[in-house]
Protein backbone atom coordinates (compact mmCIF):
# COMPACT_ATOMS: atom_id res chain seq x y z
CA UNK A 1 0.00 0.00 0.00
CA UNK A 2 1.13 3.20 -0.81
CA UNK A 3 2.26 5.18 2.29
CA UNK A 4 0.94 8.32 0.60
CA UNK A 5 -2.64 7.44 0.74
CA UNK A 6 -4.91 5.59 3.26
CA UNK A 7 -8.44 3.86 2.68
CA UNK A 8 -11.16 3.22 5.27
CA UNK A 9 -14.16 1.11 5.09
CA UNK A 10 -17.82 1.53 7.06
CA UNK A 11 -18.79 -1.41 9.17
CA UNK A 12 -22.60 -1.87 9.00
CA UNK A 13 -25.00 -0.30 11.70
CA UNK A 14 -28.36 -0.84 10.20
CA UNK A 15 -28.82 3.02 8.76
CA UNK A 16 -29.21 2.09 4.93
CA UNK A 17 -31.27 -1.05 5.71
CA UNK A 18 -28.82 -3.51 5.77
CA UNK A 19 -30.15 -4.95 9.23
CA UNK A 20 -33.45 -5.52 7.87
CA UNK A 21 -34.82 -9.07 9.02
CA UNK A 22 -32.07 -9.76 11.40
CA UNK A 23 -32.07 -9.93 14.77
CA UNK A 24 -29.94 -7.73 16.68
CA UNK A 25 -27.75 -9.75 18.60
CA UNK A 26 -27.00 -11.69 14.89
CA UNK A 27 -26.53 -8.15 13.47
CA UNK A 28 -24.47 -6.77 15.93
CA UNK A 29 -22.30 -9.68 15.80
CA UNK A 30 -21.43 -9.17 12.36
CA UNK A 31 -20.64 -5.52 13.03
CA UNK A 32 -17.83 -6.92 15.26
CA UNK A 33 -17.09 -9.07 12.52
CA UNK A 34 -16.63 -6.76 9.68
CA UNK A 35 -14.64 -4.46 11.68
CA UNK A 36 -12.17 -7.22 12.44
CA UNK A 37 -12.20 -7.84 8.76
CA UNK A 38 -11.71 -4.60 8.04
CA UNK A 39 -8.37 -4.51 10.05
CA UNK A 40 -7.02 -7.64 9.24
CA UNK A 41 -7.00 -6.56 5.59
CA UNK A 42 -5.14 -3.69 6.39
CA UNK A 43 -7.24 -0.62 5.77
CA UNK A 44 -6.45 2.65 7.89
CA UNK A 45 -9.38 3.24 9.36
CA UNK A 46 -12.68 1.70 10.03
CA UNK A 47 -15.93 4.27 10.17
CA UNK A 48 -19.46 4.45 11.50
CA UNK A 49 -22.28 7.12 10.48
CA UNK A 50 -23.96 9.27 13.52
CA UNK A 51 -27.15 8.37 12.53
CA UNK A 52 -30.31 6.82 14.71
CA UNK A 53 -32.48 6.15 11.41
CA UNK A 54 -32.85 5.15 8.57
CA UNK A 55 -32.49 5.62 5.00
CA UNK A 56 -33.47 5.95 2.42
CA UNK A 57 -36.82 5.35 3.97
CA UNK A 58 -37.62 4.90 7.43
CA UNK A 59 -38.21 1.46 8.96
CA UNK A 60 -38.33 0.08 12.85
CA UNK A 61 -35.11 -1.69 12.66
CA UNK A 62 -31.50 -2.25 14.11
CA UNK A 63 -29.25 1.75 13.77
CA UNK A 64 -26.43 0.89 16.21
CA UNK A 65 -25.40 4.35 17.79
CA UNK A 66 -22.06 5.95 16.42
CA UNK A 67 -19.83 6.25 19.68
CA UNK A 68 -21.04 3.19 21.78
CA UNK A 69 -20.25 1.29 18.55
CA UNK A 70 -16.94 2.95 18.04
CA UNK A 71 -16.75 2.00 22.19
CA UNK A 72 -17.14 -1.93 21.37
CA UNK A 73 -14.92 -1.54 18.10
CA UNK A 74 -12.17 -0.71 20.18
CA UNK A 75 -11.93 -3.42 22.13
CA UNK A 76 -11.70 -5.99 19.61
CA UNK A 77 -9.40 -4.22 17.43
CA UNK A 78 -6.00 -3.24 17.95
CA UNK A 79 -4.38 -0.85 14.83
CA UNK A 80 -7.06 0.63 12.70
CA UNK A 81 -8.17 4.22 13.22
CA UNK A 82 -11.95 4.34 14.29
CA UNK A 83 -13.82 7.33 13.08
CA UNK A 84 -17.79 8.92 12.88
CA UNK A 85 -18.40 10.35 9.29
CA UNK A 86 -19.27 12.80 10.19
CA UNK A 87 -20.55 13.57 13.99
CA UNK A 88 -23.71 16.22 14.15
CA UNK A 89 -22.80 19.27 16.17
CA UNK A 90 -26.41 19.48 17.66
CA UNK A 91 -26.72 16.03 18.27
CA UNK A 92 -25.07 16.40 21.69
CA UNK A 93 -23.74 19.37 24.02
CA UNK A 94 -20.38 19.81 23.00
CA UNK A 95 -18.91 19.35 26.06
CA UNK A 96 -20.37 15.76 26.49
CA UNK A 97 -19.15 15.24 22.79
CA UNK A 98 -15.58 15.64 23.81
CA UNK A 99 -15.84 13.88 26.51
CA UNK A 100 -17.12 10.91 25.18
CA UNK A 101 -14.86 11.19 22.23
CA UNK A 102 -11.77 11.52 24.45
CA UNK A 103 -12.64 8.68 26.35
CA UNK A 104 -12.86 6.66 22.91
CA UNK A 105 -9.18 7.80 22.31
CA UNK A 106 -8.16 6.43 25.49
CA UNK A 107 -9.63 3.17 25.09
CA UNK A 108 -8.29 2.50 21.89
CA UNK A 109 -4.46 3.47 22.80
CA UNK A 110 -5.25 6.84 21.23
CA UNK A 111 -7.00 5.70 17.41
CA UNK A 112 -10.15 8.08 17.01
CA UNK A 113 -10.73 10.10 14.41
CA UNK A 114 -13.07 12.72 15.02
CA UNK A 115 -15.41 13.93 12.43
CA UNK A 116 -17.99 16.68 12.43
CA UNK A 117 -20.42 18.55 10.63
CA UNK A 118 -22.98 21.02 10.72
CA UNK A 119 -26.21 18.13 10.51
CA UNK A 120 -28.92 17.65 7.22
CA UNK A 121 -31.43 14.65 8.11
CA UNK A 122 -34.17 17.06 9.26
CA UNK A 123 -36.77 14.31 9.52
CA UNK A 124 -34.25 12.26 12.65
CA UNK A 125 -34.30 15.68 14.34
CA UNK A 126 -37.97 16.07 14.44
CA UNK A 127 -38.31 12.43 15.48
CA UNK A 128 -36.17 12.81 18.38
CA UNK A 129 -37.04 16.17 19.26
CA UNK A 130 -34.15 18.13 18.32
CA UNK A 131 -34.06 21.70 17.13
CA UNK A 132 -33.39 21.83 12.82
CA UNK A 133 -31.89 25.30 13.01
CA UNK A 134 -31.37 26.92 9.83
CA UNK A 135 -28.39 26.68 7.70
CA UNK A 136 -26.70 29.39 8.82
CA UNK A 137 -27.00 28.52 12.84
CA UNK A 138 -26.04 25.17 12.14
CA UNK A 139 -22.82 26.43 10.40
CA UNK A 140 -22.15 28.81 13.39
CA UNK A 141 -22.69 25.81 15.64
CA UNK A 142 -19.89 23.53 13.92
CA UNK A 143 -17.37 26.49 14.10
CA UNK A 144 -18.09 26.81 18.15
CA UNK A 145 -18.19 23.23 18.55
CA UNK A 146 -14.83 22.67 16.66
CA UNK A 147 -13.20 25.48 18.74
CA UNK A 148 -14.34 24.55 22.09
CA UNK A 149 -13.55 20.65 21.38
CA UNK A 150 -10.18 22.15 21.13
CA UNK A 151 -9.88 23.44 24.21
CA UNK A 152 -11.86 21.54 26.29
CA UNK A 153 -8.88 18.64 24.77
CA UNK A 154 -6.26 21.23 25.25
CA UNK A 155 -6.66 23.04 28.90
CA UNK A 156 -7.43 21.86 32.54
CA UNK A 157 -10.32 24.38 32.25
CA UNK A 158 -12.57 26.30 29.37
CA UNK A 159 -14.67 28.72 29.84
CA UNK A 160 -16.15 29.88 26.47
CA UNK A 161 -19.20 32.15 25.42
CA UNK A 162 -20.32 32.18 22.12
CA UNK A 163 -23.53 32.78 20.54
CA UNK A 164 -24.85 29.24 20.82
CA UNK A 165 -22.69 27.35 23.36
CA UNK A 166 -21.33 28.54 26.63
CA UNK A 167 -18.84 26.78 29.41
CA UNK A 168 -18.11 28.12 32.93
CA UNK A 169 -14.46 26.49 34.03
CA UNK A 170 -15.16 23.02 32.78
CA UNK A 171 -12.94 19.85 33.54
CA UNK A 172 -12.83 17.19 30.38
CA UNK A 173 -10.80 14.34 31.74
CA UNK A 174 -9.44 12.32 30.62
CA UNK A 175 -7.68 14.40 27.65
CA UNK A 176 -7.07 12.39 24.50
CA UNK A 177 -3.77 10.05 24.18
CA UNK A 178 -3.12 11.82 21.48
CA UNK A 179 -1.91 15.25 21.25
CA UNK A 180 -5.21 16.17 19.29
CA UNK A 181 -6.95 13.48 17.14
CA UNK A 182 -7.17 14.34 13.32
CA UNK A 183 -10.23 16.16 12.79
CA UNK A 184 -12.58 15.71 9.63
CA UNK A 185 -14.73 17.99 8.63
CA UNK A 186 -17.80 16.83 6.36
CA UNK A 187 -19.77 18.88 4.05
CA UNK A 188 -18.98 20.83 0.79
CA UNK A 189 -20.67 23.59 1.40
CA UNK A 190 -18.80 26.50 -0.33
CA UNK A 191 -19.16 29.22 0.99
CA UNK A 192 -19.39 28.74 4.64
CA UNK A 193 -18.69 25.17 5.68
CA UNK A 194 -15.67 25.21 3.55
CA UNK A 195 -14.85 28.04 5.69
CA UNK A 196 -15.01 26.27 8.65
CA UNK A 197 -12.83 23.78 7.33
CA UNK A 198 -9.93 26.08 6.07
CA UNK A 199 -10.07 27.01 9.78
CA UNK A 200 -10.26 24.13 12.10
CA UNK A 201 -10.25 20.43 9.99
CA UNK A 202 -6.98 18.65 9.31
CA UNK A 203 -9.03 16.98 6.89
CA UNK A 204 -11.92 17.67 4.52
CA UNK A 205 -14.37 15.19 3.34
CA UNK A 206 -16.62 14.89 0.35
CA UNK A 207 -18.76 12.74 -1.53
CA UNK A 208 -19.20 14.40 -5.20
CA UNK A 209 -17.94 13.47 -8.38
CA UNK A 210 -14.79 14.31 -10.09
CA UNK A 211 -14.74 17.17 -11.52
CA UNK A 212 -16.40 18.66 -8.19
CA UNK A 213 -13.93 17.52 -6.04
CA UNK A 214 -11.48 19.16 -8.38
CA UNK A 215 -13.46 22.81 -8.04
CA UNK A 216 -14.23 22.32 -4.31
CA UNK A 217 -10.72 22.03 -3.95
CA UNK A 218 -9.82 24.94 -5.52
CA UNK A 219 -12.82 26.92 -3.38
CA UNK A 220 -11.12 25.61 -0.58
CA UNK A 221 -7.88 26.81 -1.04
CA UNK A 222 -9.21 30.73 -2.13
CA UNK A 223 -10.82 30.08 2.02
CA UNK A 224 -6.94 28.92 3.29
CA UNK A 225 -5.36 31.42 1.45
CA UNK A 226 -7.75 34.43 2.71
CA UNK A 227 -7.26 33.10 6.05
CA UNK A 228 -3.50 32.77 6.19
CA UNK A 229 -3.61 28.87 6.28
CA UNK A 230 -1.26 26.70 4.02
CA UNK A 231 -3.52 24.83 1.99
CA UNK A 232 -1.53 21.90 1.80
CA UNK A 233 -1.90 21.14 5.93
CA UNK A 234 -5.29 19.94 4.69
CA UNK A 235 -6.04 16.27 3.67
CA UNK A 236 -8.50 16.11 1.11
CA UNK A 237 -11.17 12.41 1.52
CA UNK A 238 -13.46 11.27 -0.78
CA UNK A 239 -16.37 9.02 0.14
CA UNK A 240 -17.57 6.96 -2.20
CA UNK A 241 -20.20 3.92 -2.14
CA UNK A 242 -18.10 0.92 -3.51
CA UNK A 243 -18.75 -2.73 -4.87
CA UNK A 244 -16.63 -4.80 -6.77
CA UNK A 245 -17.95 -7.44 -9.55
CA UNK A 246 -16.50 -10.14 -10.94
CA UNK A 247 -18.04 -9.21 -14.38
CA UNK A 248 -19.63 -5.92 -16.49
CA UNK A 249 -22.38 -8.55 -16.91
CA UNK A 250 -22.68 -8.89 -13.04
CA UNK A 251 -22.43 -5.34 -12.72
CA UNK A 252 -25.43 -4.52 -15.37
CA UNK A 253 -27.46 -7.28 -13.68
CA UNK A 254 -27.12 -5.53 -10.30
CA UNK A 255 -28.32 -1.96 -11.79
CA UNK A 256 -31.38 -3.31 -13.49
CA UNK A 257 -32.44 -5.35 -10.15
CA UNK A 258 -34.49 -3.95 -7.21
CA UNK A 259 -31.60 -2.38 -4.76
CA UNK A 260 -29.29 -1.80 -7.24
CA UNK A 261 -27.42 1.44 -8.24
CA UNK A 262 -27.89 4.68 -5.76
CA UNK A 263 -29.73 4.29 -2.59
CA UNK A 264 -32.31 6.33 -2.95
CA UNK A 265 -32.83 5.53 -6.60
CA UNK A 266 -32.83 9.12 -7.70
CA UNK A 267 -29.54 9.17 -9.67
CA UNK A 268 -29.12 7.68 -13.25
CA UNK A 269 -27.17 4.32 -13.36
CA UNK A 270 -24.36 6.10 -15.71
CA UNK A 271 -23.45 8.93 -13.66
CA UNK A 272 -23.82 6.82 -10.52
CA UNK A 273 -21.53 4.28 -11.82
CA UNK A 274 -19.08 7.40 -12.86
CA UNK A 275 -18.95 9.21 -9.46
CA UNK A 276 -18.75 5.94 -7.39
CA UNK A 277 -16.15 3.23 -7.06
CA UNK A 278 -18.72 0.17 -8.66
CA UNK A 279 -17.60 -1.64 -11.16
CA UNK A 280 -15.31 -4.02 -12.11
CA UNK A 281 -11.55 -4.17 -10.60
CA UNK A 282 -10.51 -2.69 -13.79
CA UNK A 283 -13.28 -0.14 -14.21
CA UNK A 284 -12.37 1.36 -10.32
CA UNK A 285 -8.87 0.98 -10.08
CA UNK A 286 -8.42 4.62 -12.99
CA UNK A 287 -11.83 6.41 -10.52
CA UNK A 288 -9.59 5.66 -7.49
CA UNK A 289 -6.27 7.07 -9.69
CA UNK A 290 -8.09 10.04 -10.88
CA UNK A 291 -9.66 11.17 -7.40
CA UNK A 292 -5.42 10.58 -6.50
CA UNK A 293 -4.39 12.58 -9.09
CA UNK A 294 -6.65 15.41 -8.18
CA UNK A 295 -5.17 15.60 -4.70
CA UNK A 296 -7.17 13.17 -2.71
CA UNK A 297 -5.06 11.26 0.02
CA UNK A 298 -7.56 9.57 1.74
CA UNK A 299 -10.80 7.33 1.07
CA UNK A 300 -14.15 5.71 3.00
CA UNK A 301 -15.55 3.66 1.27
CA UNK A 302 -19.23 2.28 1.76
CA UNK A 303 -19.50 -0.96 0.69
CA UNK A 304 -23.19 -1.88 -1.00
CA UNK A 305 -22.53 -5.88 -0.66
CA UNK A 306 -22.35 -5.75 3.32
CA UNK A 307 -22.76 -7.72 5.41
CA UNK A 308 -20.90 -9.99 2.44
CA UNK A 309 -16.67 -9.37 2.85
CA UNK A 310 -16.43 -9.82 -1.06
CA UNK A 311 -15.68 -6.39 -1.85
CA UNK A 312 -14.14 -4.91 1.13
CA UNK A 313 -11.64 -7.82 0.44
CA UNK A 314 -11.56 -7.73 -3.13
CA UNK A 315 -10.53 -3.72 -3.05
CA UNK A 316 -7.95 -4.37 -0.57
CA UNK A 317 -6.31 -7.02 -2.14
CA UNK A 318 -7.07 -5.78 -6.24
CA UNK A 319 -7.30 -1.84 -6.37
CA UNK A 320 -5.11 -0.53 -3.46
CA UNK A 321 -2.07 -1.95 -4.61
CA UNK A 322 -2.92 -0.69 -8.14
CA UNK A 323 -3.47 2.89 -6.66
CA UNK A 324 -0.15 4.87 -6.97
CA UNK A 325 0.61 8.56 -5.46
CA UNK A 326 2.62 10.46 -8.29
Amino acid sequence: MDSQLKFGAFIPQGWKLEYLGIDASGAWKQSLEIAQVIESCGYDHLWVYDHVETVPRRAPTHVFEAFTTLAAVSQVTSRVKLGQLVTCAAYRNAGVLAKTAACIDVMSGGRLIFGLGAGWYEREYQAYGIEFPAPGARIELLDETLEAVRMLWSQETTTFAGKHLEFNGAYCDPKPLQQLPEIWVGGGGERKTLRVAAKHASHTNWQVGIEQFRHKSEVLAGHCADLGREFASITRTHGPDCRIFATEAELADWLSSPGGGALRGDVPHEQYVANHFVGTVAQVIPKVQAYVDAGCREFVMWFRDVPSTYSIEKFAADVIPNVTYR
